[in-house]
């Protein structure tokens, strides 16, 4: 009985054939996408946890920890809102674009997480207003941002 051995070429073959498949698979997911909605999120999430609360105690309306107290229940929507944004930005590949969608859900969550939060009364307009601009400049840098490092370019680059 003789034993035949494969020839070695057939195996790179098979393997270059695999690893070529298993990086289609990888490639395929998307990983801009993903990236985007990820830093949205997680930049909702900062807008909640810092920047509102710094904020709102600059103004002396409360402190920074009862601040974030405060705002605690609204940091699961706002990581929603902004992961959307962020996938919103990415796809336009525009730095203006990118910054006009994540700055308009910045102003948006803001001015209502701060209405939820102390109420609406004349004595807070101040406060609304300094919350959605405090979110417009946030969310504006940071969809610029996105845009910009994450956008996926429409046209082919020459060989």
């Amino acid at each position: 009985m003789t034993a035949k051995a494969e020839p070695v070429l057939g195996r790179m073959k098979m393997i270059k054939r695999l690893n070529n498949y298993i990086l289609s698979k990888i490639m395929g997911i998307r990983l801009r996408a993903v990236a985007a909605v990820f830093l949205g999120g997680f930049a909702g999430l900062s807008l909640t946890a810092t920047i509102l609360p710094t904020v709102i105690s600059v103004l002396g309306v409360t402190d920074d920890f009862s601040a974030r107290i405060d705002l605690a229940g609204f940091a699961v929507y706002s990581f929603l809102a902004w992961a959307v944004g962020g996938w919103a930005a990415q796809r336009t590949a525009s730095a203006q674009a990118g910054a006009v969608i994540l700055g308009l859900i910045g102003a948006v969550s803001a001015a209502i997480f701060a209405t939820m939060a102390y109420g609406a009364a004349k004595e807070v307009l101040m406060l609304l207003l300094l919350c959605a601009a405090a979110g417009l400049a946030y969310g504006t840098f940071g969809g610029m941002l996105i845009a910009m490092a994450l956008g996926e370019n429409k046209t082919p680059e020459p060989d």
